[in-house]
């Protein structure tokens, strides 16, 4: 993960979990007052750690209490989901969280130790992820720092590849926009009335023969590009018609 260590004076706020007596790894903290680490900073090795979302710290611990902190001196990372977690040299302990259920900050999870709604996986900072681990929205895949992505590792958008640094890919480790084609030819995304889009798909996956004058605003598109991507849709069908009968 990527560290940078915060201004003296610019207090970072986050979550902290410690045991039923507010102790942490052998640590007395008390409601209020601030602590200093006298050695260096460490991810998971020296210094006072707390996480950026309030059901980050039951990655780490299954029982004990959650509170509010404010830190300064802290040493940043950058990740995907709700277990994320930075060290500091000053904290204080500002307010007691009460939680309850299977430590979700959000409604409608059926995982654990989400920040957001409606997450079937894991350790989720965003809405609606079926994967783990993902800071966005709408993700199937884990590990996204984006929204919509069908792969893993992923920092961007509507990515179905793993490890792009960019949207809309379809393979691995890319990186910037992807490019968007249409009938097999380039075409600006901005501009596509992915209204017809959907319209054209429903006619696709049905046999009978496509008027194509009501699609002919689509860049690239036109009579006898739309019958050849009929055929391609019918013989497709056709083929796995074949597969699945011989099974």
């Amino acid at each position: 993960m990527d560290q940078r260590l915060t201004p003296k004076n610019k207090i970072i706020t986050g979550y902290k979990a410690t045991d039923e007596n507010m102790c942490c790894r052998n640590f007395q903290f008390k409601l209020g007052k601030w602590y200093t680490h006298k050695g260096g900073l460490s991810l998971c090795g020296s210094g006072f750690h707390f996480c950026e979302y309030p059901s980050g710290p039951w990655a780490y611990y299954s029982t004990g209490r959650l509170f509010r902190v404010e830190a300064k001196e802290v040493l940043l990372s950058t990740g995907p989901g709700a277990c994320l977690k930075h060290v500091a040299r000053k904290i204080r302990l500002v307010e007691e969280i009460k939680v309850g259920g299977d430590r979700n900050t959000g409604d409608r999870n059926t995982g654990d130790e989400n920040t957001g709604d409606g997450n079937t996986g894991h350790w989720n900072t965003g809405h609606w992820n079926a994967g783990n681990l993902n800071t966005g929205d709408g993700n199937t895949g884990h590990w996204n720092t984006g929204d919509r992505n069908t792969g893993h590792w992923n920092a961007g958008n509507r990515n179905t590849g793993d490890g792009n640094a960019g949207s809309f890919h379809s393979g691995c480790l890319n990186y910037g926009e992807a490019k968007f084609f249409i009938f097999n030819k380039e075409a600006d995304r901005s501009v596509i009335d992915f209204s017809l889009v959907s319209q054209l798909c429903a006619l696709l996956i049905q046999d009978d023969e496509i008027d194509p004058s009501a699609f002919l605003s689509l860049p690239n598109a036109s009579p006898e590009e739309i019958k050849r991507l009929h055929e391609a849709h019918r013989a497709a069908r056709s083929k796995a018609s074949k597969t699945e009968q011989g099974r």
